[in-house]
């Protein structure tokens, strides 16, 4: 399957902590995707050693900054002036590739845990009156997961993305100037954007406007497929000055929830040894 997990909510909400955790302080406290990266190694070793089947785990973890696209994984300073951001591009054969972002090969949840570290320390982040650690990017941790049965010669192709949606904001609340202020609007504005994406779906409408932010063409082929999972964490603030915004997250909440994509169909299962032998036919 391609499958999408987001965390939303207004900024200071617990977003990136339900995502990541303090990882540095305790395994307990860790967020969503080290425990989905720690589980998935568990499931591998599993099939691996008892059933046949053979994995290769690749992985890449991206920013949306003010719509651009950028690698946290990168040893370039995100914030270099010369760095030209990256492109989306969807292949005739169904995969979605960023050019220019590097992949990584993990065969551990060690190795895992190393690059999510490095990420950390290269998302943009900001402070205003809400929240002194304010998170001004979108970011999409991306694992992709190729496996073969060499029993029955069924192979899988699987993509998981967890994304750690950056807060929306109220100007009135946040009281942002300047190059925060800009930041806020395109936060705002992508938000819109999946939110549009999300109602088209819900309404069955031919037209889903997924080229309309960066942060939707992306997740284009694992939001909308036949193969397609989503699952969405929606974060309130407890305060109540900020009570208006939870409103608006709880109704949207709402909405996610009446959201049917179709049932997924599971077609990433592939019998290699019937390719072969339709491959020897004689045309």
């Amino acid at each position: 399957y391609h499958i999408c997990i987001f965390a939303f909510g207004q900024t200071g909400s617990g977003k990136t902590y339900t995502m990541d955790g303090p990882m540095q302080i305790s395994k307990e406290l860790a967020g969503v995707t080290p425990r989905s990266v720690e589980k998935i190694f568990s499931c591998v070793r599993n099939l691996e050693s008892t059933q046949g089947w053979e994995f290769t785990l690749e992985c890449s973890y991206l920013e949306i900054y003010q719509d651009e696209i950028r690698d946290l994984l990168s040893d370039r300073p995100t914030r270099d002036p010369f760095r030209e951001p990256l492109q989306v591009k969807h292949t005739q054969d169904g995969k979605t590739v960023v050019v220019g972002a590097q992949v990584f090969h993990v065969t551990n949840a060690q190795q895992v845990e190393m690059l999510l570290r490095k990420a950390q320390a290269n998302r943009v982040v900001g402070d205003n009156n809400a929240n002194q650690n304010s998170s001004r990017s979108h970011t999409i941790f991306q694992l992709r997961i190729l496996g073969r049965c060499s029993r029955s010669g069924d192979c899988v192709d699987g993509m998981l993305n967890l994304i750690d949606l950056a807060g929306s904001e109220r100007l009135s609340v946040t009281g942002s100037t300047g190059s925060r202020l800009q930041e806020a609007k395109e936060i705002n504005k992508s938000l819109s954007a999946l939110a549009d994406v999300i109602s088209a779906i819900a309404n069955g409408e031919t037209h889903v406007p997924y080229r309309n932010s960066k942060l939707t063409y992306l997740l284009e082929r694992s939001m909308g497929g036949g193969d397609c999972k989503m699952l969405m964490f929606c974060n309130v603030s407890p305060e109540p000055q900020h009570s208006g915004e939870s409103l608006c997250t709880l109704r949207f909440a709402n909405k996610v929830n009446q959201t049917n994509i179709g049932r997924p169909k599971g077609n990433t299962l592939v019998n290699l040894s019937r390719i072969l032998e339709h491959q020897d036919e004689p045309e």
